[in-house]
């Protein structure tokens, strides 16, 4: 196969990355149309699990819910550009499977840091509210999202009035509410990470153009993308951008290809393992044509859907280079091998 990747490079898009460019559509149009009456973003954006806005159909509903245009043109170029050939490759439910797994063991992997970075703050404020004292209230002065002015100027009042304690209690268990709802997530980008770490194995030497100018190949694309969000992550970047969600993509997307891998090697496919034969799945009969001296004989042979499409999406390409060779050179620049190859597909 070339190559090159390029804009442009698939006539039909597959099945389900369709699919999903379509419902992500839709959500950010309901978000549009229905902002004055509802907050979609709070209904199914994911909230930090031990939260009372927590529902869990926010597990799935997050990857469709976007801040603003940008963030879903980028996203769904990414699921366009990388998809299409995951899918083309793999077939549609182990293509879907995956993009949700991912996106749901990225939002798992975002949480788990948050529990980290949080678990301190969250236990000094329930001592608080376990057994309200000055002492326990001094060290909420340390917790982030919390009004420091207001904490000094309210512990100066009970440093001069002990007793009065137990009325900051209620004030302590709302700003305790508010302070886990105020975690949510957005967007498809965890999935989309995935999605190009499987690109990037399935096609390691691919080039990708940055900025539709520099090329570069898909596995160090992969690697130096990966390389920046471990270290915004790191850094605690302000940007606003959940880093560790889109390693947290990645690892998930390894983990679940690992197994596909193992799973397919002790069954004894034979087969790549991009491309999984395991005993259960449909196969196709696909007749190929080889040819001596002009003579053709049929050789029929059985094929798995996942090899089938990959086929096609090879096929697919081939024919797109002959045809980029006709507009750049003229039809009589074709080679014979070139000329019969685009005879066969007309005729299919």
């Amino acid at each position: 196969m070339s190559n090159e990747i390029r804009a442009g490079g698939f006539n039909i898009l597959p099945t389900v990355v369709k699919n999903l460019l379509i419902i992500n559509g839709l959500f950010f149009l309901a978000k549009i149309v229905l902002a004055s009456k509802f907050d979609l973003d709070a209904i199914f954006g994911l909230h930090y699990f031990a939260a009372s806005d927590f529902h869990v159909w926010q597990i799935i509903t997050y990857m469709f819910m976007h801040g603003d245009f940008g963030h879903l043109f980028f996203n769904m170029f990414a699921l366009w550009m990388f998809g299409a050939s995951v899918e083309n490759a793999w077939g549609e439910r182990r293509f879907l499977c995956y993009y949700l797994i991912t996106g749901i063991g990225a939002a798992m992997i975002h949480y788990l840091i948050i529990y980290f970075q949080i678990h301190s703050s969250l236990a000094l404020i329930d001592a608080f509210l376990a057994a309200p004292s000055v002492d326990t209230f001094s060290q909420l002065a340390n917790v982030d999202r919390i009004n420091q002015a207001a904490i000094a100027q309210n512990l100066l009042y009970l440093q001069a009035h002990p007793s009065a304690v137990m009325e900051f209690v209620p004030q302590m268990e709302e700003f305790r509410e508010t302070f886990l709802n105020s975690f949510n997530i957005i967007g498809a980008s965890g999935s989309v990470f995935g999605l190009l770490l499987a690109f990037g194995m399935m096609y390691p030497n691919a080039e990708i153009y940055v900025y539709f100018l520099l090329p570069i190949k898909a596995k160090w694309f992969v690697v130096i993308y990966g390389a920046l969000e471990l270290l915004y992550g790191v850094l605690g970047s302000a940007d606003g951008v959940a880093h560790f969600a889109h390693l947290g993509g990645m690892l998930f997307g390894f983990l679940l290809i690992m197994a596909w891998r193992h799973y397919d090697g002790n069954n004894g496919t034979g087969g790549h393992w991009f491309y999984p034969e395991g005993s259960k799945r449909k196969r196709r009969k696909i007749k190929f044509a080889t040819s001596y001296d002009d003579d053709e004989e049929e050789d029929v042979r059985t094929m798995s859907d996942e090899d089938y499409n990959a086929r096609k999406f090879q096929e697919q390409q081939r024919i797109d280079e002959i045809l980029d060779k006709i507009s750049k050179s003229g039809y009589d620049s074709l080679t014979r091998e070139e000329k019969d190859t685009l005879f066969k597909a007309s005729n299919k």
